[in-house]
């Protein structure tokens, strides 16, 4: 019993590495790389700039609402954060960011297994994060569930605009037809009857 506490304790403090800063940070600039790569300027920046302006939703939504953390009468924690509790951040965050990359790995990654696993370990990092932010004893589940929604709205609004975009660039911006190469031998018919 004791081995199975301490499997589930690792695996839960691999998923809090995977929402805190620095892999957020590392895990946005692959992807946004990556996407540069797929020549996906607009998607890049979408996922650069979600990422980057989390923190201010969750900064408004906290102040807003002020509600308190879980106290140490009620449960064990360890180094509890003193902002307030409602919506948990890093559900928020995890929300966003590996919604983005599920998003893009259904868009650019043809190889069926690649784009499964990313995308498991994208729902993995996102129900198991939430999961720890209540085990760690720094949140309420109903701060994970404010968190999974304020992101999913985020996530919602970001996709919407990427297809949109896209959507209008290929009503501006045709793909080639292909007239040109029948408007040739036309044109070369008309120079032909003006030279008799």
């Amino acid at each position: 019993m004791a081995g199975d506490i301490a499997a589930i304790d690792r695996a839960l403090d691999w998923t809090e590495d995977g929402i805190d800063a620095p892999v957020v940070v590392l895990a946005c600039a692959v992807a946004a790389s990556l996407l540069l790569v797929a020549r996906d300027g607009l998607g890049a920046l979408l996922e650069i700039t979600a990422t980057a302006g989390r923190p201010l939703t969750t900064w408004a939504a906290k102040e807003l609402i002020q509600r308190p953390r879980p106290s140490a009468e009620l449960v064990e924690f360890h180094d509890q954060p003193s902002s307030f509790s409602f919506p948990s951040g890093h559900a928020e965050s995890a929300m966003i960011l590996y919604g983005l990359i599920f998003y893009f790995a259904a868009l650019y990654i043809s190889n069926l297994w690649l784009r499964s696993g990313i995308q498991a370990v994208c729902v993995w990092i996102v129900v198991a994060g939430g999961f720890e932010r209540v085990y760690a004893g720094h949140h309420w589940p109903s701060d994970v569930l404010g968190g999974y929604y304020l992101g999913a709205l985020m996530l919602s609004g970001i996709i919407i605009i990427h297809r949109l975009v896209i959507a209008l660039r290929q009503t501006v911006t045709p793909p080639p037809s292909r007239s040109f190469s029948t408007a040739t031998p036309a044109a070369g018919r008309g120079a032909g009857r003006r030279e008799t």
